[in-house]
């Protein structure tokens, strides 16, 4: 398994609001692991990515990937969560509370989605609790780029860019159950192995299957998160 660097240094989820604020580096990655989360895919935050626009320096651009294991082919028919309340929690003094929150809400479902957008905004109640704060104007479409006051956003689905070999996991962790039935993989006739592939040689699942996800994609000027 070859795990891409994120910097999660603003990251949240849903529901019920619960904030995720860490301030590092971190190679993690989450799909569909436990049977719970794999019935709730719309609640299943896989991956979340901050890093310098290639295209404006001046400009940082979040992403929060969603929904994992979306088969080819299948985009057009999946949805983000409308009882969900997606969100990038901002610490810009490093004390480990939100000082800004940027926010996507969903309506509907299928093809023609359509969401409202909140913030770069302080919140009216930070930790374990959130509330929809007012949204800018304008309403975004899926696979449509929606813009207001330098921010760009969009949501749609999307190539998954996790790295997996997933074959491999399998032969070091042969216990490992799906998340789908709770049944392990173990075969006493498959080899054994306790290493990852050599450089180069290594499987990806995910792109070798055709894998997709959800994306929400912000960029915005840096001016807007901090001093």
């Amino acid at each position: 398994m070859k795990a891409k660097k994120t910097i999660l240094f603003a990251a949240a989820l849903a529901l019920i609001g619960t904030p995720v604020v860490i301030m590092h580096t971190s190679r993690a990655s989450d799909h569909a692991d436990t049977p719970a989360i794999a019935a709730n895919p719309g609640t299943d935050i896989t991956d979340v990515y901050a890093f310098p626009s290639p295209e404006n320096a001046n400009n940082i651009v979040l992403i929060m990937n969603v929904h994992p294991l979306i088969g080819p082919g299948a985009g057009g028919s999946v949805s983000f969560d409308p009882n969900v309340l997606y969100q990038f929690k901002l610490d810009t003094n490093g004390d480990y509370v939100e000082d800004k929150v940027i926010q996507v809400k969903f309506s509907g479902t299928g093809s023609g989605q359509t969401f409202k957008v909140s913030g770069p905004i302080k919140p009216s109640m930070t930790g374990a609790r959130s509330v929809f704060e007012t949204p800018v104007a304008g309403t975004g479409t899926l696979n449509t780029t929606f813009t207001s006051g330098g921010m760009k956003v969009f949501c749609g689905p999307r190539e998954d860019s996790f790295f997996f070999d997933l074959e491999q996991f399998f032969t070091i962790f042969p216990d490992r159950a799906t998340p789908i039935n709770g049944v392990a993989v173990s075969d006493p006739n498959v080899p054994k192995s306790t290493t990852w592939r050599a450089a180069g040689s290594a499987v990806d699942f995910l792109s070798n299957g055709g894998y997709n996800v959800l994306s929400i994609v912000v960029e915005i000027p840096r001016a807007k998160l901090a001093n």
